[in-house]
């Protein structure tokens, strides 16, 4: 509680102050979290020194996250349901709640953003063995919204 209230004060006392945080496929709980109060012209340039300074674990490249504190990449995100069916999961962002459609690099900052949120996304493939047609149905979908947990050896 004592926590929340110092954070709801920097938050209103310093307009450039923002909270970063970063949400794993276990939990709607952030599992880092800092206030960032320095300027950045992209969520790109913002995440990778936030990334830096807490020595988080990543893999990382200007455009975007691959892996952040070891998570699954690859092969490895990906949940095979069945013959046609399966969800790869990945790093996504959103600022204040939204989902941009850019590339970190491309997404610029304003000043006045609250929350940058990194968590771990997926995508459904959905195959039909008669046509031999694919599509790929949402993007970004929070992973921690799944009834189960796609990577449970992760979780505590």
């Amino acid at each position: 509680m004592k926590y929340l209230v110092s954070l709801s004060l920097l938050l209103s006392l310093n307009t450039n102050a923002l909270k970063f945080e970063i949400i794993d496929s276990c939990s709607k709980k952030p599992v880092f979290e800092t206030i960032v109060t320095d300027s950045y012209p992209t969520v790109g340039k913002l995440s990778l020194e936030v990334l830096a300074k807490n020595n988080i674990q990543n893999l990382s490249s200007d455009y975007g996250i691959s892996q952040l504190m070891n998570s699954p990449i690859g092969l490895d995100a990906m949940e095979i349901l069945s013959d046609t069916l399966m969800r790869s999961h990945g790093w996504c962002y959103s600022v204040d709640g939204q989902v941009p459609e850019l590339l970190m690099n491309e997404l610029e900052l304003t000043g006045h953003e609250k929350v940058v949120t990194w968590f771990m996304g997926y995508s459904t493939y959905i195959g039909n063995p008669q046509t031999g047609e694919a599509i790929w149905e949402g993007q970004c979908v929070p992973s921690n919204s799944l009834p189960v947990a796609p990577f449970p050896e992760l979780c505590e």
